[in-house]
């Protein structure tokens, strides 16, 4: 089952997952962000979106005929805007939902300034425009996410999964009966429309390498059977994790070795371009490439963190 409302789509995925397209109004991000709809007695929603998309989660609900006060919990996979900065504004529209965040992340959904300081930095202003105003989400409305945590649905449950790397304050979701894993961003960026290609995400300054490889690990050692990609879509290749961890190896390494030696990033990236020849695809894609160059610097902020502490 495919449905558009408007120039949104929402996609059946499996007999209670419904797929909802963001399609937040950023010109090249079409088909990049994506939340899921979970139905069990109560609803889950995985992954909120900026707040220029909450709209497009409400129009899903609408279509698909579930009740405002049906929607249990809210859960994002870590506070990065694209995937939380809508939150603040679902309480009044969804008057039962619980958000689920990382313990790390709460503090910052409830007084978001500092959040939002630290992604203008990152991001840059015309970016944090286009996701929206953020709004606090009251106190009462958090439920801290964590390992052992298990949301019941009624008829279906889905555990809570910390899974730092990416960002400390990352969580994964899964459902052990079905084998359905919402992998967030810890196994990195799956683009559906270059022909599934996984690339890293690493962005400063959240971004652990180490952490990153015990998530993955966490995460394959579950053997799932289906992976939910916040960006973007759907995969049963389940070695799309250990391909995620190969990658972000040999970035790793090449980061690594270049690190300290005065070379730009985009110089840096040039030599991982050298050695994945198929990331040259994703470069017609400005949205892509200011991505790419991202994650590279995550690594080197990453480098200068860890040679601090020595």
């Amino acid at each position: 089952l495919r449905v558009r409302v408007d120039a949104m789509e929402v996609k059946k995925v499996s007999p209670n997952v419904y797929m909802v397209d963001l399609e937040p109004p950023i010109e090249g991000f079409e088909r990049f962000l994506a939340s899921y709809i979970v139905l069990g007695e109560k609803v889950l929603v995985v992954e909120v979106g900026p707040s220029s998309s909450v709209e497009s989660i409400i129009k899903a609900l609408k279509s698909l005929n579930i009740g405002f006060d049906r929607v249990g919990y809210v859960a994002v996979s870590h506070i990065h805007l694209d995937h939380s900065g809508g939150a603040g504004a679902l309480p009044e529209k969804l008057p039962n939902a619980k958000l689920v965040v990382h313990e790390v992340g709460a503090p910052h959904m409830v007084n978001p300034q500092r959040l939002l300081e630290s992604s203008l930095r990152v991001l840059g202003e015309k970016l944090i425009k286009m996701y929206g105003e953020v709004k606090p989400v009251p106190e009462e409305k958090v439920l801290v996410g964590k390992d052992g945590l298990t949301l019941n649905l009624g008829g279906v449950k889905v555990e809570v999964l910390e899974t730092p790397g990416h960002a400390p304050h990352h969580l994964s979701f899964f459902n052990r009966e079905t084998g359905e894993l919402w992998v967030g961003e810890a196994a990195g960026v799956y683009l559906e429309e270059f022909g599934g290609i996984v690339r890293p995400s690493t962005p400063p300054t959240g971004f652990d390498y180490v952490k990153s490889l015990e998530s993955l690990d966490k995460l394959l050692n579950l053997k799932p059977k289906v992976l939910y990609y916040t960006h973007f879509g759907v995969s049963t290749k389940i070695e799309n994790l250990e391909v995620y961890k190969e990658k972000l190896n040999l970035w790793f390494k090449i980061v690594s070795e270049e690190y300290g030696k005065g070379k730009s990033v985009e110089e840096i990236f040039q030599r991982i371009l050298g050695e994945e020849e198929e990331l040259k695809k994703l470069l017609v894609s400005e949205r892509e490439k200011t991505f790419l160059l991202n994650s590279v610097k995550g690594m080197l902020y990453y480098l200068k963190k860890r040679e601090t502490r020595k």
